[in-house]
């Protein structure tokens, strides 16, 4: 076995939401571009987590087998069957009813961990002990508290690395969400595909790049618009330090011209959070304009 590639030693959080049929997984890892192993998912048959040593042919041999109408422990067995190093394989699968399946496989290196809870679960290996308790938690506390699917998701697993995380230390994270024909322009399911390949803070960058994908799609959240004169001075700062930084400066902004603020951020795609007529601005740009920020300043 000398000659495996490296061990994908990672936590992860899945879960689903029935009543939109949003299927999401937010994973995290030492290991480099761990979105591209680790996450799997089909609205038509569930998702599937594959890691410490990913088998992505088998994780899409068990979707089709769901797909098909199987249990996720059946569609377990489809996964390990015939596999030589089933006993290094952690896996977790949910099927179409919520039914979830863990497998651990006795060779994984600890800590081992794995939580099922109501619509959702936690698992990950190599991990300093504790961390997927603390996903679990605090995932559960946040839905309870009304955050959507995806920010609930981040603050869990931003809770989980300060509270060991994967042993090695951070590299990659990546969050998958699909919901039927919630894609670009309604052409597919995939509604967010975000990944943070390598960086020395990746579920913070993770959570600024979906703070953007917001930003681009305010419709897909709850798009509440604040008229521009109950603003408070801090948001009005953030309001025009944004348009100064998309306009780089180049003429005078009045909060009145409504026009050239609406072209301003027309020409960024970020049209939909600006309503000239009724002179309103969306609170998504309000509350997620500081990720924006960040990236409009950073150095090249």
């Amino acid at each position: 076995m000398s000659n495996l590639p490296g061990r994908i030693a990672t936590f992860t959080l899945a879960a689903r939401e029935p009543e939109t049929n949003t299927w999401a997984i937010l994973t995290a890892s030492n290991y480099l571009a761990v979105g591209a192993l680790v996450p799997w998912i089909d609205c038509k048959a569930g998702l599937v987590v594959s890691q410490s040593f990913a088998n992505p042919d088998a994780a899409g041999a068990a979707l089709e087998a769901m797909r098909q109408g199987q249990t996720s422990t059946q569609a377990l067995d489809v996964f390990l069957s015939g596999d030589p190093i089933a006993s290094k394989r952690q896996v977790a699968l949910m099927d179409l009813t919520g039914e979830a399946t863990i497998f651990n496989g006795p060779e994984c290196t600890n800590e081992v961990e794995s939580i099922q809870g109501n619509d959702f679960l936690v698992l990950g290996n190599m991990l300093k002990a504790g961390t997927c308790e603390q996903v679990a938690e605090t995932y559960s506390a946040s839905r309870r508290a009304g955050y959507e699917i995806g920010d609930a998701m981040l603050k869990a697993m931003i809770a989980g690395q300060q509270a060991g995380g994967d042993k090695r230390g951070k590299l990659a994270a990546a969050l998958l969400i699909k919901r039927p024909n919630a894609g670009y322009l309604g052409s597919s399911d995939t509604l967010v595909d975000l990944r943070v390949d390598a960086h020395p803070r990746p579920l913070l960058q993770l959570r600024d790049l979906y703070s953007l994908f917001k930003l681009y799609n305010p419709q897909q959240f709850d798009l509440h618009m604040v008229a521009l004169d109950d603003l408070e001075s801090h948001q009005l700062q953030l309001l025009f330090a944004i348009l100064g930084q998309l306009n780089k400066h180049q003429i005078a902004l009045d909060i009145n011209d409504t026009a050239t603020i609406k072209n301003i951020l027309a020409d960024h795609n970020l049209s939909s959070n600006f309503d000239p007529d009724n002179q309103r601005v969306s609170q998504i740009l309000l509350s997620e304009g500081h990720a924006l920020m960040r990236l409009l300043t950073s150095p090249l």
